[in-house]
């Protein structure tokens, strides 16, 4: 088949939707299909990566130009490839993809991942604090109308909608009102032979400067308020008091004002000489920080299906995360990993505690996780679900 992605993100990753296309556009070149990705970035450019096709365009500005141009900008380019290669299936990604980004009858089947939507993200970031908020999420709420619009247009000339979880697709049915069998629940992805236990956990912290000797408890995910990292940090102080040897490690990047604030309640709560910032890890070193640790927590306040948990429980480790989105269709309480109520610094303070001092069950939570990821999360597997969809839109046996 010939297969063109429009996504925001690809390559370097970046974010979740850059990693889904990332990796199930490669998946389906080893298959043997032909996959185009239009992708924004800065400046117009052609390149192949692994054989895969990428034409990234122009898109700059603030939040809301940036999704115009960029969705402008990958219409015109979808045009033009059409005439080289005609496409069987256009697979846009949902909520950057407006519905003007996808050209009409260019196809013979449109299919949209769902990894979010624009309202159920208004609806939580209303609760934040509105200092806390940075540009993005301000525009995301001043224009959210307009946004739904796009969305809800390309929603509805889909031929297929994948939710990321069974919790999207509530998302979709109650505040949408799309009809249920137009979706199709296929979990995200991870790479099973990336991300891995390795066993050289020594030499591995002391590439990213971190004592051997100390336990790592390790996030990873961009530094916006929805992520719950004030509420990590808050269970720091009363874990220390019990286990000292302790580093909290923050992997990710966000706006200067959030990571000053971050900063400042470190101070606030003098655990300084705990908490360790790493900023941005490329897309190559990731596997091996998460195989530095030894727990990894996303006290997160909303998630659809968020990939860095996969990505942990794919090395080995065990998981502390919150009661929100489709978590917990995945991470099963007390079994292949802890699940808390968002914003409980004391439930996850007793959860990382638990882990320190039972090694035993650590591994053990470490072990059904990375054997629930290789039975049916591996990216291989969910391909094969992608593929079906495929076909079944198109009417291939």
């Amino acid at each position: 088949m010939n297969i063109c992605f429009v996504t925001p993100e690809y390559f370097p990753i970046s974010g979740g939707t850059g990693a889904y296309v990332y990796y199930l556009s490669h998946n389906l070149q080893k298959l043997g299909h032909n996959i185009h990705v239009v992708a924004r970035d800065t400046q117009n450019s052609e390149t192949t990566i692994n054989g895969i096709q990428v034409h990234y365009v122009k898109g700059v500005g603030n939040a809301i130009t940036r999704y115009w141009r960029f969705a402008r900008s990958a219409s015109n380019r979808i045009k033009a490839l059409n005439k080289q290669d005609s496409f069987d299936v256009i697979h846009a990604n949902l909520p950057l993809v407006p519905s003007f980004a996808i050209p009409n009858e260019f196809s013979r089947g449109v299919v949209c991942a769902v990894h979010s939507t624009w309202k159920g993200e208004a609806i939580v970031t209303k609760q934040d604090n509105p200092k806390e908020l940075n540009p993005n999420e301000k525009s995301m709420l001043r224009f959210n109308f307009i946004l739904r619009l796009f969305e809800k247009k390309l929603m509805n000339r889909s031929d297929a909608l994948i939710a990321v979880s069974k919790y999207t697709v509530n998302e979709l049915t109650n505040l949408y009102g799309i009809n249920q069998n137009k979706i199709h629940v296929i979990y995200n992805g991870v790479d099973v032979e990336r991300f891995k236990p390795r066993p050289n956990k020594t030499e591995l912290r002391q590439d990213f400067g971190l004592d051997p000797n100390e336990k790592i408890v390790l996030f990873v995910g961009r530094l916006y308020h929805r992520k719950g990292l004030e509420t990590l940090l808050q269970s720091v102080p009363p874990v220390l008091k019990e286990v000292s040897n302790v580093k909290f490690v923050i992997s990710g990047t966000g706006f200067k004002q959030k990571e000053e604030s971050l900063r400042n309640l470190v101070k606030e709560l003098d655990i300084k000489n705990h908490v360790t910032f790493l900023g941005y890890v490329p897309d190559e070193k990731l596997p091996l920080l998460y195989a530095t640790s030894d727990i990894f927590v996303l006290p997160a306040i909303y998630e659809n299906f968020p990939f860095a948990i996969l990505e942990a429980q794919s090395t080995g480790i065990p998981v502390i995360s919150t009661k929100v989105g489709g978590i917990p269709e995945f991470l099963v309480d007390s079994e292949n990993g802890f699940l808390v109520d968002p914003g409980n610094s004391a439930q996850l303070t007793q959860r990382v505690l638990n882990l320190l001092q039972n090694p035993e069950l650590a591994k053990k939570m470490g072990y059904r996780g990375r054997k629930k990821i290789e039975e049916t999360f591996d990216w291989r597997l969910i391909t094969e679900q992608v593929i079906s969809l495929y076909h079944k839109l198109l009417k291939v046996n």
